[in-house]
């Protein structure tokens, strides 16, 4: 699945299902990142990641 489409789908699921918004800024700012992405970006899934949020967190302040 394409990058765009992905996000796209987690702005709606935000959206509708959860009752998010779409004026607040964070929603602003994941319609900017679909936008600005290249449209045949697409992630590889491995299915494989057992990282936590916190783990992920830290990989990218250690990337700095």
């Amino acid at each position: 699945m394409k990058d765009r489409i992905f996000l796209t789908w987690i702005h709606g699921r935000l959206e509708n299902v959860h009752g998010e918004n779409p004026l607040t800024d964070y929603m602003h700012k994941l319609r900017a990142i679909i936008l600005a992405i290249p449209a045949d970006q697409e992630t590889v899934n491995t299915g494989q990641s057992q990282n936590s949020l916190a783990d992920i967190w830290k990989e990218i302040e250690g990337r700095k």
